[in-house]
């Protein structure tokens, strides 16, 4: 009698992890498969949507300069979603390949706060964007 117990128990623990781990994916993916990087070389950029979608990494190379990446406009970035939701969270990097550093510009809608701001000369920088309204029409996205 006590080994049918466990394994309810067993099986309900499993089935209570699955859809757990099913709810934790779900909430930081983007609907368009995505590549390694992007290489902006020594030149600013300016984001597209399809690009911000596609890349994980933005590349930039200040051994001469500081350079400067400037985001998509927050309705082009929650466009990307399948079934966009308040709170969803998309992460990337830039990297600032030399001694200057890159600077982080919004587009439209898009906050980006003190710790996105700004990368380092020699680092990489992981970047959370969070969607904050995801309304057609007042869509807004920060960046942390």
């Amino acid at each position: 009698m006590k080994q049918k117990s466990r394994r309810w128990y067993i099986l309900a623990l499993l089935i209570i992890l699955m859809l757990s781990l099913s709810s934790l994916t779900s909430c930081i993916g983007r609907s368009t498969p995505q590549s390694a990087f992007y290489d902006a070389g020594a030149r600013d950029h300016t984001m597209t949507g399809a690009q911000f979608g596609q890349y994980l990494l933005f590349r930039f190379d200040t051994e001469a300069s500081e350079r400067t990446l400037t985001t998509p406009s927050a309705a082009d970035i929650v466009s990307l979603f399948s079934s966009p939701v308040s709170g969803e969270i998309s992460i990337f990097a830039v990297v600032a390949d030399g001694s200057h550093i890159v600077n982080v510009i919004g587009g439209p809608n898009v906050i980006v706060k003190a710790t996105a701001s700004t990368v380092a000369g020699n680092t990489t920088r992981t970047i959370f964007c969070e969607l904050d309204n995801v309304s057609k029409g007042s869509e807004a996205v920060t960046l942390y």
